[in-house]
């Protein structure tokens, strides 16, 4: 008779919207929960705990750590205290997930990536676009080379945060702009479809009022293709992602967050990919867990590689010297 698998017990810090979706998630999943969540605020984290069901609530990060003793922490702050706190789990040898972006220069991607190593600890940036269904099928179809050679690439995505300097997306000290929030999905997204050496970067940024980046392009030169990514929180754009090759076009929509995508070849039928996944945070859930059950220090798919890559962008972008 085969031993039943030990149930996974997750703590999450901060007690925000999307640590809900996290919570949500991990009740789709056998042999997992959440046992326990902290705020900077006591108040915020029982009225989490009591809306999404969770046994405990505290308002200091490192007593949780301590009383809850996890065997993973979801970090769901804003980006500015993520180094901060995945440091603190990594003295507690507690594996990591952290949502995007993770870390916003190159310097604190190097401490952190050298410490998972270090300790044998799992780290993992929450970039889980990469493990929905819609993205891995048209990455199946370039990397088998449905469309010829990839010419052009492009992803989009933008909305309008508003003019309030107090919402966190205006906010420089919470680590606000579109940087942080958009266009990490935009380069981390793009850097997964098209795996492989960049020849040559170029940034460029509009910064708001309030001092933080709201509208940039960025645009990657390969051999053989060229990459433009456009990143807003000043303007609605498409949130989708093309690729044009020689032979036809893939099309994304939503692309970090639908579901759907589509074939073009040229003088075929289109082919369409659809996926019916109510919650799609439960592949990067169970990508972590699968992780450090095998006792692996970072995922495949979310490599630190990944986060190391895109935050040596964003100090180019922010026009940061080493």
């Amino acid at each position: 008779m085969m031993e039943q698998e030990k149930i996974f017990r997750f703590t999450i810090m901060g007690a925000g919207r999307i640590a809900e979706k996290f919570c949500d998630a991990v009740n789709r999943i056998s042999n997992m929960e959440v046992v326990a969540v902290a705020s900077k605020s006591l108040d915020r984290a029982e009225q989490f705990a009591k809306k999404n069901l969770v046994e405990q609530a505290y308002d200091s990060y490192e007593q949780m750590l301590k009383e809850a003793d996890p065997d993973g922490v979801y970090i769901a702050t804003t980006p500015n205290y993520h180094f901060e706190l995945t440091m603190l789990c990594l003295d507690y040898k507690k594996p990591v997930l952290c949502e995007e972006a993770m870390l916003v220069n190159a310097k604190e991607a190097g401490e952190v990536f050298r410490r998972s190593k270090e300790l044998g600890v799992f780290v993992m940036e929450g970039m889980w676009s990469r493990f929905l269904p819609h993205n891995i099928t048209a990455k199946q179809w370039l990397e088998e080379g449905k469309i010829g050679n990839v010419e052009l690439a492009e992803i989009n995505i933008g909305f309008p945060a508003g003019n309030d300097p107090k919402n966190r997306f205006n906010n420089p000290e919470l680590a606000g702009g579109a940087a942080t929030d958009v266009t990490v999905y935009c380069f981390e997204l793009m850097t997964y479809f098209l795996d492989r050496p960049i020849r040559d970067m170029h940034t460029y940024m509009i910064r708001s009022e309030t001092g933080v980046d709201k509208t940039e392009q960025i645009s990657i030169l390969y051999d053989n293709c060229i990459a433009n990514m456009h990143a807003s929180i000043a303007a609605r754009l498409n949130d989708d992602a093309v690729f044009y090759g020689t032979e036809g076009k893939i099309v994304i929509p939503l692309v970090h967050y639908g579901q759907e995508c589509t074939l073009y070849r040229d003088q075929e039928e289109p082919v369409h990919f659809q996926d019916q996944t109510e919650n799609g945070f439960v592949f990067e859930i169970q990508e972590m867990v699968d992780c450090v059950r095998r006792g692996e220090v970072q995922s495949k798919t979310a490599p630190h590689e990944m986060t190391i890559r895109c935050a040596e962008m964003f100090d180019q972008l922010m026009g940061r010297k080493e």
